[in-house]
């Protein structure tokens, strides 16, 4: 079963919310991420503190570590920090529920305000329908997402389901007992069997979606939650593999007869991988292991994550209000906002419809945050107690593409920095093969591993945008999500070298988010005029309309 963290090194690593005092460098880094340190009194961190514990890597039993285990714990660190994705108790920025918690009150009269206003919006727009066509909520988007609810539901459980697959797949290919002699880990044959396994898993499950006759939402939905599966079954198996390759080469030193100083210091650093806190590889490879990572919101796989002590039902309550609450709104723009210009579109024309749909379009884009990040997010971290609930950071500062992908979700972040970012960035830097090719040499010269990383990144992005696009809607749209994406590294590489528009930090903020809200309508609109309407014999906006803001709104989720 999934051990939580317990018995390991001091609690360096806990949460400023949860610490008496903060060094300075720890304060300038909470307030670059727009979550300025509270202030505690004693009084106030004791009651805070008996009301939510975080378990971290302190022992009250054992109050003594060797030199080891810190050893162990700064290399650890030193190593996580150098890639920002150390898993530690945090909270998000935005989730007043938790600031409250903590006795910061901040930002509640901002949210009582908010959503105050968005509630009289609401009942003035359903009034305003009600008088127009004599009822309060247009019953044909719900027709369409109810529509085979059953199938989907079953059909969405059998795919969580499958992907238990990695852990038979591990502890008999790469750990067991009977694993092959002729698979190593550490070869290129361990990473063609587990990309092949990858692969019939993904085809499989797009194949079955698309035999299903289902209608546009329910196949968006399901070839998101596909991606997402995937990224989880990647993760796992990617994470074993090297971790197997790692409990092999330990093996091989431990074999050696009077081992050198150098043999000995690798053999604490394989052990200090393998056994990072205290649950220890392989003997983590459950499926109880894997049931937790499955229902954890994190898509990096860790032999252990950070835990809280206990569950708060009442926090859970409020996230699954929150979460149908947020829908209910969602569903209302749609339905009264956006779907009457999208039916004048051929009318009025693409351009006219895109300014008018700049507000709904933007108003779903926030929504979706909320569901997404701060109700089920949370919900899901509060019920496997998972303590790490830093899913985004101050994406509102954002001056760029770049960043804002790396802020608006961290957990796709953490997957493609340490799946696709890190490991090309590595093999461009110290890779021989590209000795072979001329051309390869060059390119190699004249570009930076960032750079090559980055670009590596943004491909791998618009790849999995455009497949996911094309499975759910059934057509190939010309690649615009594709090049949309693209299209953004030679914007990124102008901002970085031109030093001016480097400078500009308030111009680049105004610029990416005028960007931002003419640009997603106006996708939005590209994807219902110029690719639905004209192949479809009986255009349905409200089916148009329903996979299409999914899209959207999937390009920035991923």
């Amino acid at each position: 079963m999934f051990v939580p963290l317990a018995n390991g090194p001091p609690s360096s690593h806990d949460s400023p919310r949860l610490r008496p005092q903060m060094t300075r460098q720890e304060i300038e880094d909470a307030v670059a991420s727009g979550s300025p340190p509270p202030v505690f009194t004693p009084s106030l961190r004791r009651s805070f503190r008996k009301d939510r514990q975080i378990i971290s890597h302190e022992d009250s039993s054992d109050q003594q570590f060797n030199s080891r285990d810190a050893a162990q714990h700064q290399s650890k660190e030193a190593k996580s920090k150098e890639h920002g994705m150390f898993f530690r108790p945090r909270t998000s920025i935005l989730d007043y529920t938790e600031l409250m918690y903590q006795g910061s009150d901040r930002i509640r009269g901002l949210v009582t305000c908010f959503w105050t206003i968005v509630g009289a919006y609401l009942v003035s727009l359903l009034l305003s329908h009600y008088e127009n066509n004599g009822e309060f909520l247009s019953r044909g988007l719900a027709s369409l997402i109810f529509s085979q609810i059953t199938d989907l539901i079953l059909s969405d459980l059998g795919l969580v389901l499958s992907t238990a697959f990695v852990v038979p797949f591990v502890r008999v290919l790469w750990i067991g007992r009977w694993q092959p002699r002729f698979l190593d880990p550490r070869k290129l044959q361990a990473m063609g069997m587990q990309a092949v396994a990858e692969l019939g898993w993904l085809v499989f499950w797009y194949m079955w979606q698309g035999s299903r006759g289902w209608p546009w939402t329910q196949r968006c939905f399901f070839a998101l939650h596909t991606a997402v599966n995937w990224m989880k079954v990647h993760s796992y198996l990617s994470t074993n593999r090297h971790l197997a390759g790692d409990l092999k080469t330990q093996a091989e030193l431990k074999a050696q007869q009077n081992p050198s100083k150098n043999v000995v210091a690798q053999i604490r650093t394989l052990d200090s991988r393998l056994c990072p806190y205290s649950a220890r590889f392989p003997e983590t490879q459950t499926l109880g292991n894997y049931a937790m990572f499955q229902l954890c919101p994190a898509l990096v796989y860790e032999i252990e994550y950070p835990r809280t002590s206990h569950i708060r039902w009442g926090y859970v309550a409020e996230k699954m209000a929150g979460t149908a609450g947020i829908f209910v709104v969602f569903y209302i723009v749609v339905a009264h906002l956006m779907i009457p210009h999208l039916e004048r579109m051929h009318e009025v024309g693409l351009m006219l419809t895109t300014v008018h749909l700049m507000g709904p379009m933007a108003t779903c884009w926030l929504l979706f945050f909320f569901i997404t990040f701060d109700s089920i997010a949370n919900g899901f971290a509060e019920l496997t107690r998972f303590a790490d609930r830093r899913f985004y950071d101050d994406w509102w500062n954002a001056r760029g593409l770049d960043e804002f992908s790396r802020k608006w979700n961290r957990p796709v972040h953490m997957f493609l920095a340490r799946h696709i970012y890190m490991p090309v960035r590595e093999l461009w830097k110290g890779s021989r093969g590209f000795e072979s090719s001329q051309l390869l040499r060059r390119l190699r010269k004249t570009m930076p591993p960032s750079v090559a990383a980055m670009a590596a990144t943004f491909f791998f992005s618009s790849i999995l945008h455009e497949v996911t696009i094309v499975v759910a809607c059934r057509r190939w749209n010309h690649g615009v999500f594709f090049f949309s994406q693209m299209m953004q590294i030679p914007v990124i590489i102008l901002s970085e070298r031109v030093k001016w528009l480097h400078d500009q930090q308030a111009l680049r903020n105004w610029g990416f988010w005028v960007a931002m809200v003419f640009f997603q309508p106006f996708l939005l609109c590209m994807y219902t005029y110029n690719a639905f309407l004209p192949k479809t014999p009986s255009f349905n906006p409200v089916q148009t309309t329903s996979v299409s803001i999914s899209a959207v709104n999937s390009t920035a989720a991923f």
